[in-house]
Formats: structure tokens, C-alpha cells, sequence
């Protein structure tokens, strides 16, 4: 079965299955739903990124690409020079999730932020513009992605990011050391079952009651959805949210163990 075909089956079972807010009876759930998932306005941060965004999707520039996860199918072999337009286009968080990230940081006041896959650093400007006084650290293994994405942070005027360059595997524990105990943990990359699942392992490690954790692409594929089944099913978690192109993760020990599907 192809992934496309996967990811078909899996939006339509999404949809079969997404609640209304009329469905949703817990408090903070609710909260989430009216000042996260809806309130959606416009910001002046957003003007930044958008010109950022636009100038990698225009630039003529290429860089050597190399993706240790699944989305190294997007292009033809494993270590290659490609295009920053193709990169930013097929690979890079788009607003709508962007702009998500953004108001989940600032509505429950979240300043540690690791992020697992910075790509070109668009998803990480949000998360640094959204969390100006926090600390942000961003894992990438692509060399060239890493440089390119920190010269987005300068013209950004962000300086509390730090890029560590290394597979997951090889930093995740170092990004720990530096950041014992996040407050969101943004998981985008190696979009498979079994390396989903030990990052989420790693995490748990570092998670109190109060952290966030979201994860990039779960109908991604087949494996993604089963990966997302268990982090669902797991004992140390008590409410997840479905937004089919993501999935949010809260461990509150007050609140009562749901799972809920929404409209995103």
C-alpha cells in the first residue's frame, strides 16, 4: 500500500470520526479548542516569517541535502545538492501549523522549547517569535539545512535559538542535558513507527505534568498512525487532541484520561 494511499484511507477515517465542540465536555479541552485551535487573528510577528518563507520558496540557491528520516523520499537519493524552493515548499511547516504552534506557546506561557527537525528554521521562528524571553534548541541533521536555517534567524533578530547539528540519535541526549525539563517538544522528523516511538521514550524522561509535546505529520503513514495509536494509549498520558496534520499531547496529572479528534 502506497503512502498516498495510506494517507487517504487515514484523512477519511479522520473525518468519519472528528467532534464537533458540542462533543467536547472537559474545561480545558474547551480552552484549547476556543483560544488555540480558533482563535485564529492576524499578527504583525507573522509578517517576518511570511517574508522569509517567500524569499526560500524564490531564491535561486541550492544546498547538499541530506534527510535521515522517511521524507527523504521527497527527492531522488539519500545525499544530494537540491533546491532551497523545493525544500522550503515540500518540507517546511506551513502557516496554518506555524501560526498554531505560535498561539499553543503563548497561551499556556511556554518558554523551554526543543524541537526535534528544524529543516530550513521556518517552524522554529514561530516557536522563537512566539517565546521571545524563552529558550529554544533545535536539533537538525543536515549540515547545510542547520547553516542555512540559522542565517533565517538572524534576519529573523532572533538570538535564543541554538542549532545542534547531528542525527536524534547522536544530540537528542546532549539537548537534554542542555534542557533538562522542556515545556513543549515539537517532534517533526523521521516520520516512522519504530524511531518515533524511541524519541518519545527519550522524552518521557524529561516531561512534568505541565509539558506539551506535539508531533509533525501522524497520518503521515500508515506507521505514523499506529505510532500515534500508542503514544494515545500510553499510561503517562492523559489528553490528546487529533488535528489530523498534527498531534498534541498534554500529561496533566488533574485532568481525566480522552482522546479527542477536532477540525483543524
Amino acid at each position: 500500500m502506497s503512502r498516498r494511499f495510506e494517507a487517504v484511507v487515514g484523512y477519511l477515517q479522520y473525518v468519519s470520526l472528528t467532534q464537533s465542540k458540542f462533543h467536547i465536555h472537559s474545561p480545558f479541552v474547551f480552552d484549547f479548542y476556543a483560544n488555540v485551535l480558533m482563535n485564529a487573528g492576524t499578527r504583525s510577528h507573522y509578517r517576518v516569517i511570511d517574508r522569509i518563507r517567500k524569499e526560500l520558496e524564490t531564491v535561486p540557491r541550492y544546498i547538499k541535502r541530506k534527510d535521515f528520516g522517511s521524507k527523504e523520499k521527497d527527492f531522488p537519493s539519500d545525499q544530494r545538492f537540491v533546491r532551497v524552493r523545493d525544500v522550503a515548499v515540500r518540507t517546511s511547516v506551513n502557516r496554518k501549523k506555524g501560526e498554531f504552534l505560535f498561539r499553543l506557546i503563548r497561551r499556556y506561557h511556554l518558554e523551554n522549547i526543543l524541537e526535534l527537525g528544524t529543516s530550513l528554521g521556518i517552524s522554529t521562528i514561530y516557536l522563537g517569535l512566539a517565546a521571545p524571553a524563552g529558550k529554544i534548541i533545535t536539533l537538525e541533521g543536515c549540515i547545510d539545512s542547520a547553516n542555512l536555517a540559522t542565517e533565517n534567524f538572524e534576519k529573523a533578530g532572533l538570538d535564543h535559538i541554538r542549532v545542534i547539528t547531528g542525527t536524534f540519535e547522536e544530540k537528542l541526549a546532549e539537548a537534554f542535558t542542555l534542557m533538562p525539563e522542556p515545556d513543549l517538544i515539537f517532534i517533526d522528523g523521521n516520520h516512522r513507527k519504530v524511531p518515533t516511538l524511541v524519541y518519545f521514550e527519550a522524552c518521557l524522561q524529561h516531561i512534568r505534568p505541565d509539558t506539551v509535546l506535539v508531533l509533525d505529520d501522524i497520518y503521515w503513514s500508515a506507521e505514523m498512525q499506529q505510532a500515534w495509536k500508542l503514544i494515545c494509549n500510553h499510561p503517562r498520558v492523559k489528553v490528546t487532541i487529533n488535528l489530523y496534520q498534527m498531534g498534541v499531547v498534554f500529561f496533566k496529572e488533574e485532568l481525566s484520561k480522552e482522546n479527542f479528534i477536532l477540525h483543524f
